[in-house]
């Protein structure tokens, strides 16, 4: 067993590694800045109102006529908000918070897994969380979670041929 360290030695001993003392802190204030700006973010005040919606999870997603295309852009921006901290810009699950969870993100283009999911599935998901994502069902709208579901369907490889 080691002797206690004074406080003459605990102070010599930070100050040979300065840049290694303030290394740690900022990896510390890095990733709970990352944790959470990845896991809320800011609310808009059509998140915060206290109308509750009548539509449930179970719902199905809007209509993709003319509209689609607003959706889908409107998901890529949420997406890209909220998701792509972990889930990657691009879907595949390695985005810069993911190096510290196990298990990883789901990797939004695997077609294989991703289109043998019901929309239903997805959205429970999103509105409920899994594993280590979080909830998003008390911060995004029934509209807004229908809109990221719309873009993840866009980044499955091969594209998602259901209803």
């Amino acid at each position: 067993m080691l002797p206690p360290m004074n406080r003459s030695q605990a102070v010599r001993a930070l100050q040979a590694r300065p840049l290694a003392v303030l290394a740690g802190i900022l990896v510390v204030a890095a990733l709970g800045n990352g944790l959470l700006v990845g896991c809320g973010g800011k609310k808009t005040e059509t998140e915060t109102s206290s109308t509750p919606s009548t539509e449930t999870a179970t719902t199905p997603a809007p209509d993709t006529g003319a509209g689609g295309a607003m959706a889908s852009d409107e998901g890529a921006k949420i997406y890209a908000e909220k998701c792509s901290l972990c889930h990657g810009p691009t879907g595949h699950g390695d985005g810069p918070g993911a190096a510290a969870l196990n298990p990883k993100p789901r990797n939004h283009t695997d077609g294989s897994y991703m289109n043998a999911r019901t929309d239903e599935q997805l959205l429970e998901v999103i509105k409920n969380g899994k594993g280590n994502m979080p909830p998003w069902g008390t911060t995004l709208t029934d509209e807004q979670m229908h809109a990221v579901l719309k873009h993840v369907r866009t980044l499955a490889v091969p594209p998602y041929q259901g209803s």
